[in-house]
């Protein structure tokens, strides 16, 4: 039985972002906001992320890049 796109989707937002195609800028703003997963970032209210000490517009963008090559954008378009 073959995997459904949504379990693919699941799997990827679950992957640890060391392990994601992203810079390691991206990376270690992440971490630094304490994220391990992408689940946990679109899980998060965009406002008290843009608060975030170590939040960045480039950071950001690189997020909807992410997220977007992998159909996922509409989850922090909300």
């Amino acid at each position: 039985m073959e995997n459904s796109p949504q379990d693919f989707k699941m799997g990827f937002l679950n992957t640890p972002i060391s392990k994601l195609p992203a810079t390691e800028v991206f990376m270690l703003r992440s971490k630094l906001m304490g994220f391990s997963n992408l689940a946990e970032i679109v899980q998060t209210d965009l406002v008290k992320l843009s608060k975030h000490e170590d939040y960045s517009q480039r950071w950001y963008l690189e997020l909807i890049n992410v997220l977007g090559r992998h159909g996922l954008l509409h989850l922090i378009a909300r």
